[in-house]
């Protein structure tokens, strides 16, 4: 591997063509054109930043086999979804490469497991498992993620009735 190679990375605030002080207008001088680039202001996303950056730079085989970095397809893709999930005084979520290219995003909080997988952009499956009232969920997404929304938003609610209903 070469050292641009090495020291490069898709994440990464020190990159020559990004700049976090700058703003998000990057100016073309030839046209004088203006060219606006979202960026992701969550605590969760900037939190998961350097994850995100160390597993789409995994080495082939980081698995002990065959196991191939996160795509920037899917971390990129997974770092938007965040983005929107993202509910205040809720952790961040763990995030968890997959062998195949795959992410992984996990919440294990208020007696609620979340677990999403980044199969690619728009696939997605969801499970959440309750542990309160032993309720088990799986969804397959593609563009409506609005069910993802609900049970992120139930990792921030308070649940002690319900926890005082079940003992």
């Amino acid at each position: 591997m070469n050292a641009l190679a090495q020291s490069s990375a898709a994440f990464q605030s020190g990159s020559s063509n990004y700049s976090p002080n700058g703003g998000n207008i990057s100016s073309l001088p030839s046209r004088q054109t203006q060219v606006r680039v979202p960026s992701h202001n969550s605590l969760w996303v900037r939190e998961l930043e350097s994850r995100l950056n160390e597993l789409t730079s995994l080495r082939r085989g980081w698995d002990g086999y065959d196991g191939i970095a996160v795509s920037f397809r899917c971390a990129n893709f997974a770092a938007n979804l965040i983005e929107r999930l993202y509910v205040d005084g809720v952790d961040a979520p763990q995030l968890v490469p997959g062998s195949d290219g795959t992410v992984q995003i996990e919440w294990h909080m208020n007696h609620l497991d979340i677990e999403i997988d980044i199969l690619a952009p728009y696939r997605v499956i969801a499970t959440r498992y309750d542990h309160l009232t032993g309720e088990d969920e799986e969804v397959e997404l593609g563009s409506d993620f609005t069910q993802l929304a609900i049970w992120v938003a139930d990792l921030g609610r308070d649940r002690s009735a319900l926890r005082a209903a079940v003992n």
